[in-house]
């Protein structure tokens, strides 16, 4: 039960961190267009986008675990 709470605590990150890095990103985009070259915006988009993969690679691994020793 616990490993299951687990899981959807890992998707809802995942999901905020994705949403999150979009709403960065078109912030990033509106900051390049009033002028600015580069700024750190497009940086934590990036590292959103790769938390997010990290917390949804995990749901995926425990699955096929689950799935081996069902097997």
């Amino acid at each position: 039960m616990s490993e299951l709470l687990n899981d959807k605590r890992r998707l809802a990150i995942g999901v905020v961190l994705i949403l999150s890095a979009i709403a960065t990103f078109i912030y990033g985009l509106l900051e390049r267009s009033a002028g600015k070259d580069f700024n750190e915006i497009w940086m934590l988009a990036i590292v959103m986008f790769l938390g997010a993969s990290v917390h949804l690679q995990k749901i995926g691994k425990r699955q096929k675990k689950n799935q081996k020793k069902k097997a």
